[in-house]
């Protein structure tokens, strides 16, 4: 499984660039809107003794807006553009002959990033005829934009998707947000919904 993977990632994903056009999700059980856009680069593909790592670098876009009593933007409570670096490290286990993993920021010039020492497992990774997917939970919690300078403790469990339509690559990502008692590291489900996002090869 791992030699099929890491050959997808270097003939399908690595060197390519994606973009996501607009993404608008709302805050703050609904008293905010963000808008959010990127382009994303795969790279830096390297085999390891047991699996292997890359990088993904995002040049995004990312505005969060104060809403009035109709919903129209007033404000901008918070600014996220910036260019990030994201590192994926995958490795087979040899007591289920499985890919696990992680994720987490290398490097970023967002302004006070919610990124930091944020670290995502990677797990049920399944490379399906042209078709590679995964699941990430991410561990403890971070923070999420509430109001100005205000924050609550959450998670972001995805699903994530590689696959080529009409010879171009689409990454597609499906969030579940949750919220997190920093006490007990107990998980309910949120009320700030965020939609699919899907970036496409050009």
């Amino acid at each position: 499984m791992k030699d099929s993977v890491i050959r997808f990632m270097r003939e399908t994903i690595i060197g390519k660039t994606l973009f996501t056009d607009d993404i608008i999700y709302k805050l703050g059980e609904g008293r905010m809107e963000g808008v959010y856009s990127d382009q994303m680069m795969f790279s830096d593909l390297v085999e390891t003794e047991n699996g292997f790592k890359f990088n993904m670098t995002t040049v995004t876009h990312e505005l969060v807006y104060n809403l009035d009593e109709q919903g129209v933007r007033t404000t901008v409570v918070k600014d996220y553009t910036g260019t990030s670096v994201f590192c994926y490290e995958l490795a087979m286990r040899k007591s289920t002959n499985q890919l696990t993993g992680y994720m987490h920021c290398v490097s970023t010039t967002v302004n006070n990033s919610t990124m930091e020492a944020v670290v995502c497992g990677i797990f049920d990774v399944v490379l399906d005829k042209k078709e590679l997917r995964w699941q990430e939970s991410q561990l403890l919690y971070r923070d999420n934009l509430i109001g100005e300078n205000q924050y609550k403790p959450v998670a972001f469990d995805s699903k994530a998707r590689f696959y080529l339509d009409k010879g171009k690559v689409v990454f597609e990502y499906l969030p579940t947000l949750w919220e997190v008692n920093p006490d007990t590291l107990a998980k309910g489900l949120s009320k700030d919904n965020y939609p699919p996002y899907i970036s496409k090869e050009r």
